[in-house]
């Protein structure tokens, strides 16, 4: 199933839990992350062509091996990172706040996956990638939102869809989707704590469990709805998948 790019701007999608996902969910479960799960998941749809860069990407990244996944089956597809850490042997190694050294309207896409929230300078860094985008290009990127603090090098924001989209409008885009990637509260709950103590990954498949009956019970029909930021249905996403369009 393909995901169209349409503006729906003041929307969150959710897709609803499903027997086949919570299948493949249970046997992750304790290996990755529920919100790594639902990423890689969701990354196959996008459909990319062209020269795409990746922004805190590199060839040695913990998702490098699913980066042809992203890809629009048939179509020319080239990629290229960019990131300040060496060990993750991107094409273009910056400095923290430095300039992306590449020429203007350079890349049909950007991608950019659990980076942001680890730049202060937001509307900075998304300036330097409208310089670099193609018009009508399109940015798609990840960030946390209900999840625990972490490094790397610090950890600075945990965004609401109505704060993306003031921003990106700011720095010259257009937001056409943003989607919540989120299972259920009760494996929401356990991101947030990263469930100290025993049996971690049977009390993840409880949780996961859980979420899907309640799902099921509170969501008879359709795949995917879409909802306000604060609807009870998506306000406790572990993160988003945000999609927009440079001017």
């Amino acid at each position: 199933m393909m995901y169209d790019l349409e503006d729906r701007s003041g929307l969150v999608r959710f897709q609803m839990p499903t027997f086949e996902r919570l299948l493949h969910m249970l046997k992750s479960a304790g290996t990755i992350s529920t919100l790594r799960c639902l990423e890689y998941e969701r990354l196959k749809f996008l459909g990319l062509e062209g020269l795409v860069l990746d922004f805190g990407g590199g060839t040695r990244t913990n998702y490098s091996h699913h980066v042809k996944e992203w890809a629009k089956r048939g179509a020319p597809f080239e990629y290229e990172s960019a990131n300040i850490d060496p060990h993750t042997e991107p094409t273009y190694l910056i400095e923290p706040n430095g300039p992306l050294p590449c020429a203007d309207q350079r890349y049909d896409a950007v991608v950019s996956f659990n980076t942001f929230e680890h730049v202060y300078h937001g509307k900075e860094t998304l300036q330097k990638i409208q310089r670099v985008l193609k018009k009508n290009g399109h940015l798609h990127f990840i960030v946390p939102f209900i999840f625990r603090v972490h490094g790397h090098p610090s950890d600075y924001i945990r965004g609401t869809p109505a704060y993306w989209q003031t921003l990106l409008e700011e720095c010259g885009f257009t937001l056409t989707s943003t989607t919540a990637l989120l299972w259920g509260p009760y494996s929401t709950a356990c991101g947030v704590t990263g469930l100290p103590g025993p049996f971690k990954r049977m009390r993840v498949r409880i949780a996961l469990t859980l979420d899907y009956l309640l799902a099921r019970w509170k969501f008879r029909k359709g795949a995917e709805a879409e909802f306000k930021q604060d609807h009870p249905a998506v306000r406790c996403a572990i993160g988003y998948l945000i999609s927009a369009k440079r001017e």
